[in-house]
């Protein structure tokens, strides 16, 4: 019985592709309209696009029952899913497959049906309808960012880094930085849970979008050209044994923070003036590249 053997994945020779993702805020939309078709997210204009998942559209439209829908364009404006005149069912997390290529300076196009945002309950609507859209970015190997390769001989220790923090102001403040300093030996991350901080371990995830997260990677290039909603890179657990409906995997690919550097992130919060202060835990879970 023959073996098969799956080729593993290969950047292009001279290109390194880091995690990213691309945000479109969708908070000034108006609610109820039939269509909004040719939507655009520009890309920043520094490298290609790789396009692997979509998250919020859900956030932005009705439920399927009562017409929301959505579709979106490959680069070379032919529609990938849907049609100018109808879209499909706008699931929480959409996986594309195949992975879309967007060329630098490109941008990518996409329709809503029957839009409605969502909101987190304030008496003053605080709107949490962004939509990121989830792959790397394919950067020349001379652009400054870090590769993943550590400079000594190491074997891998699971490893995680909890950080507790506390959001005292409402929605509309100006974002907070926090950060955590990598000690010991290169870290590389895979997973990020957030949770309550009065939560054990990663039971009890948060899931809802109390706040935005921005990420950076050691260079303090960030990871997304906006704030991205908690839920879509939180890959915690509603229960130990039931993920959340987004089944968030981020970065993806995973990256590497050296000795000495730090994780640095901004926080934004969308919560109402009612429910502040509020505490929370955020794990950088990876692996230690212990020296051998």
């Amino acid at each position: 019985m023959k073996r098969l053997i799956e080729e593993p994945y290969r950047t292009p020779e001279g290109r390194l592709d880091t995690p990213f993702a691309y945000v479109f805020d969708a908070t000034g939309i108006a609610d109820n309209q039939a269509q909004v078709p040719n939507l655009a997210k520009t890309l920043q204009g520094d490298s290609d696009f790789i396009l692997r998942r979509i998250v919020g559209m859900s956030n932005c439209v009705n439920t399927a029952a009562l017409g929301g829908k959505w579709a979106f364009k490959n680069a070379s404006g032919s529609y990938a899913m849907g049609n100018a005149g109808s879209g499909i069912v706008a699931y929480p997390n959409w996986v594309v497959l195949p992975e879309k290529l967007y060329p630098i300076n490109t941008q990518i196009v996409f329709d809503l049906f029957n839009t409605l945002r969502s909101s987190n309950g304030c008496a003053s609507p605080i709107y949490t309808s962004y939509i990121a859209f989830f792959g790397v970015k394919r950067l020349s190997v001379d652009r400054g960012y870090r590769s993943n390769k550590t400079a000594y001989k190491y074997k891998e220790k699971k490893y995680s880094y909890s950080v507790n923090f506390t959001i005292t102001v409402a929605a509309g403040s100006a974002p907070f930085r926090l950060s955590q300093l990598i000690d010991n030996y290169d870290f590389e991350l895979q997973r990020i849970a957030i949770c309550y901080a009065n939560t054990i371990g990663n039971a009890g995830t948060l899931t809802t979008d109390d706040f935005l997260i921005q990420l950076y990677d050691s260079n303090m290039h960030g990871l997304s050209d906006l704030p991205l909603n908690q839920s879509y890179i939180n890959n915690g657990r509603t229960s130990f044994h039931v993920p959340t409906n987004l089944q968030s995997i981020f970065p993806c690919p995973t990256i590497v923070f050296p000795a000495g550097s730090a994780i640095t992130f901004d926080i934004t919060s969308l919560l109402c003036s009612t429910s502040v202060p509020q505490s929370y835990n955020v794990i950088f879970e990876g692996i230690w590249r212990v020296p051998c």
